[in-house]
């Protein structure tokens, strides 16, 4: 699944909704999109993961936890030591165990795999002691996003276009742009979202 897919199918939300729906599979699948970037909004995270590794740059903040985005799958961690943002040091390139943990520890495991989301430092590893705090102090290459989509997720997806599209079947007019409007028009689909947006925001927890 790509980065910027939708979270359920045209085809998934006639399976569980509406067989015979005579809404064209295009504009379903449009609502669908719509529906799973306002998740995204509502939840300040995406579901999906990169395709391949990309290189994403964090701000240290001088502590021995550096929260970062969401992680499926980690490839490198480089720290800038001498602030000349290039990170091509050869003590600037940290070793996952020895320089740092990822965590939470077990995120990987259990019947719904989360995200990675900080970096430790690993006492007295003999290359720093705590996190740089400067701009753009930590490069991480890594596929980010999740594991895998939640299907707590995929079904608010397609719990929430349903409501939508019974929304205008009573009479109001449904575009993409007043999206976020008509969630809450929609009472079901409001109480969806807020309980997703619950259970699935983003939480930044500083130590």
């Amino acid at each position: 699944m790509a980065v910027d897919s939708a979270y359920a199918t045209a085809q998934e939300y006639r399976q569980r909704v509406d067989k015979s729906s005579i809404m064209d599979d295009a504009l379903l699948g449009a609502l669908l999109l719509a529906v799973s970037r306002q998740l995204d909004k509502e939840c300040e995270r995406f579901f999906t993961q990169d395709a391949s590794a990309v290189i994403r740059h964090f701000d240290g903040l001088g502590g021995t936890r550096l929260y970062v985005d969401d992680v499926a799958e980690l490839t490198a961690v480089k720290v800038d030591l001498d602030a000349d943002f290039d990170y091509a040091d050869a003590n600037e390139t940290l070793t996952l165990n020895t320089h740092f943990f990822i965590g939470p520890d077990n995120a990987a495991l259990g019947p719904e795999p989360m995200p990675y989301r900080y970096l430790d430092i690993v006492p007295s590893n003999g290359v720093l002691g705590r996190w740089p705090e400067q701009r753009r102090a930590v490069q991480v290459t890594a596929k980010f996003g999740w594991p895998a989509v939640p299907g707590a997720i995929k079904e608010a997806t397609v719990l929430i276009c349903r409501e939508l599209i019974d929304l205008e079947k009573s009479g109001f007019t449904l575009n993409l742009q007043n999206l976020d409007q008509s969630i809450q028009l929609a009472p079901a689909a409001f109480g969806v979202m807020q309980r997703i947006k619950a259970e699935y925001g983003r939480r930044r927890l500083f130590v």
